[in-house]
């Protein structure tokens, strides 16, 4: 009796599911996951591609008439479109990282002697005048001399949108190629968390036209997180750490390398935006994206299908300091009074932005806190 008693708890313990197998589908988990999906990756995605498609068309008005006028609404343009890219990048993960996205629209510094030597290339303007984007001399062009940061170079000067004569005909070729191209970029990424089929004919058609269209549905894998057969995240806490993840490397990101790098140089060319003087709206959109990803929204406030509902219900002293922590990495970045001092390009001390590294940073442990938790 023994010996059988001995042998039916060995066989209890052999078929015991290990930690991760015991995150059995969750309905809660997965309405915060939908949420996440559908509250706040698809509608920043679908906003940038929007504003890029704007940009893209201003730039085209520019390059037929050009003027002043079209200038500064092709700033503007600019400016809205990087609002949501800067929102985006707590989600880097998935089709921003797979499709090399990221790097290809939004590499710094600015390759600008390469750039200068590309614009000087009458053969190849020549060529993207005629078919934009789709030329094949387009396609040699390397990260660094593309996405916002080339159109950036183009539209503006010391912080404000440059003057239309000093704007020479090879330039107005080449942003609008860039903006087309940056255009097609966005959609794609809206398309691969959305599905092709979500997305307007109008992306759909320039998806087509480039052979852009996403394989993989990323916002479906995540939802179905946990789900037989879904490699990506084999259980819902896998997705939930893949979200705080993404949060965590933007706040170590704007922290360490951002504001730290040039502050280490001191050389303005290391400043991301610094042509526009967008760097401070860059860095606490950035940590804005971790705060949406956290709450579930993209208006600031909590969703009830959230991490941070989640956490506050089952790990509350996390999400307090989390929380707490959202908002002072902000304060510190672009508070007129006890934030950065702008622009970022003229004040490129750490006596001036540690407050806001080490806000990056408190904010980083913070999650990496929740992590381990879930981990």
């Amino acid at each position: 009796m023994l010996l059988c008693m001995g042998l039916f708890l060995a066989a209890c313990g052999n078929d015991e599911p290990t930690p991760a197998q015991t995150d059995e589908l969750d309905a809660t988990k997965t309405a915060i996951l939908t949420q996440y999906v559908n509250g706040v990756v698809v509608p920043t995605y679908k906003s940038l591609a929007d504003e890029a498609i704007l940009l893209q068309n201003v730039c085209a008005q520019l390059r037929l008439t050009p003027s002043q006028a079209l200038v500064n609404e092709a700033c503007d343009k600019w400016i809205a479109a990087r609002k949501y890219w800067e929102q985006s990048e707590a989600f880097l993960y998935g089709a921003a990282a797979d499709y090399f996205i990221d790097p290809h629209i939004d590499s710094w510094p600015l390759k600008k002697d390469q750039l200068d030597n590309v614009l000087k290339n009458s053969d190849l303007m020549e060529e993207l005048d005629q078919d934009g984007a789709a030329a094949d001399g387009f396609a040699t062009l390397g990260y660094g001399l593309l996405g916002f940061h080339a159109v950036e170079y183009v539209l503006f000067r010391d912080g404000a949108p440059r003057n239309i004569s000093d704007i020479s005909e090879g330039e107005l070729i080449y942003v609008l190629a860039v903006a087309q191209d940056l255009a097609n970029q966005t959609a794609r990424l809206e398309a691969a968390w959305a599905g092709l089929d979500n997305v307007s004919k109008e992306k759909q058609a320039m998806l087509e036209e480039f052979e852009l269209e996403p394989s993989l549905n990323y916002g479906e894998m995540m939802i179905n997180a946990g789900m037989k057969g879904n490699t990506s995240y084999k259980t819902q806490t896998d997705a939930f750490i893949q979200i705080l993840q993404g949060a965590s490397d933007i706040s170590d990101e704007v922290g360490n390398t951002k504001i730290t790098d040039p502050c280490n140089s001191g050389n303005v060319l290391d400043v991301e935006s610094w042509y526009s003087w967008n760097s401070i709206a860059d860095f606490a959109d950035n940590i804005r994206s971790v705060r949406n990803a956290y709450y579930g929204s993209t208006n600031g406030t909590v969703n009830s299908n959230s991490l941070a509902s989640y956490a506050k219900k089952n790990y509350p002293t996390f999400d307090t300091d989390i929380r707490e922590k959202i908002d002072n990495a902000i304060l510190k970045i672009e508070d007129p009074e006890v934030g950065m001092p702008a622009p970022f390009r003229s004040h490129l001390t750490f006596a001036e932005n540690q407050g806001a590294i080490d806000a990056c940073n408190e904010l980083m442990e913070a999650l990496d806190d929740l992590i381990a938790v879930l981990q």
